[in-house]
């Protein structure tokens, strides 16, 4: 089902397991849970691997922001730390990413929007906004936002005070958090487990062999005809034609 609610489209000849990293919420450490109790709330802060990414000015821009939340803000982030950052933001360097997300004090995941950090928020419900960074990132901001599952913003061009406004709209306006619940609700509703459905499709294909039968006739195409290069030629003449005759 992930596959269908959170993705553009798949692979002829692939058979797309969407969500197969998600993992059942485990209790947190001590250290994290001492940090939720005390919270009003909580903001999730993580880029995955891809915090280098970042340089210092625009991680300066993400503290002035946090800061001016009134929700606790616990921040992945390794290397440059802006100094005098204000009380609500916990800096760590590592997070126990699956396990915040499906607590029912998160509010919000500010992420890069890589694929697992997007089936994890989809699947506990959890609004989003996106910082994407490279690779498929940004397709991924445009499909939060066409899910209305969230908001989007521009690292390199964005001030604090917009990173402010947008984070306090995803929390704010009902709407997201509203669509969010219904992509999870879509999500968790499986017949089978992404693994059990992995396992069943890697059975039957060593059952049966090539699953011809399954392809779509487009994969027999040459290119110029997926991509109807013929038909707007074929076009382009007739066209040329009667304007020539008239």
């Amino acid at each position: 089902m992930s596959k269908i609610v959170l993705r553009f489209f798949f692979f002829s000849g692939h058979k797309l397991i969407g969500g197969i990293n998600i993992e059942p919420a485990r209790p947190l450490s001590p250290e994290f849970q001492h940090i939720v109790n005390k919270s009003d709330g909580v903001i999730v802060v993580s880029f995955g691997s891809n915090f280098a990414a970042i340089a210092d000015k625009e991680v300066d821009v993400l503290a002035r922001a946090f800061g001016r939340l009134k929700e606790t803000v616990i921040w992945r982030q390794k290397g440059y730390i802006p100094a005098n950052l204000s009380p609500n933001i916990k800096t760590v360097e590592w997070l126990p990413q699956n396990d915040l997300l499906a607590n029912e004090k998160t509010r919000v995941f500010v992420s890069h929007l890589g694929q697992n950090s997007l089936y994890e928020a989809g699947y506990h419900g959890i609004p989003l906004v996106g910082v994407p960074l490279f690779g498929d990132q940004p397709d991924n901001a445009v499909l939060v936002e066409d899910k209305g599952l969230g908001l989007a913003v521009d690292i390199h061009t964005v001030t604090a005070d917009k990173l402010y406004r947008t984070i306090r709209r995803v929390i704010d306006e009902p709407r997201f958090k509203e669509n969010a619940a219904r992509i999870s609700r879509l999500m968790q509703d499986r017949p089978r487990s992404p693994t059990e459905e992995a396992a069943d499709w890697i059975e039957c294909t060593l059952r049966h062999g090539k699953l011809t039968h399954l392809r779509p006739a487009s994969v027999h195409l040459t290119w110029y005809q997926y991509f109807l290069l013929d038909v707007m030629l074929f076009l382009a003449v007739v066209l040329l034609s009667v304007a020539m005759v008239i």
